[in-house]
């Protein structure tokens, strides 16, 4: 299982943004990449503290679910 962390959105961002770790988390939640977290699904979002409280986590698992095309009910 892969873990992915978002902070919260400040100007400048976190390190490269990519979500692979602390330094690097996503910049809020408009910039969680959802295509990445699919890719290594189930994976654990790590949603991180505000500037008052930077220690403190929540975390989320996450499980995207879809159909095929195919398997869709007419």
């Amino acid at each position: 299982m892969r873990i992915f962390y978002v902070r919260p959105a400040c100007d400048g961002g976190y390190g490269s943004g990519d979500g692979t770790s602390y330094d690097n988390a996503w910049n809020g939640f408009r910039q969680v990449d959802w295509e990445a977290v699919k890719a290594h699904g189930p994976a654990t979002v790590w949603v991180c503290g505000n500037s008052e409280r930077p220690s403190e986590f929540m975390t989320v698992h996450v499980e995207l679910s879809y159909l095929k095309e195919n398997e869709l009910a007419a």
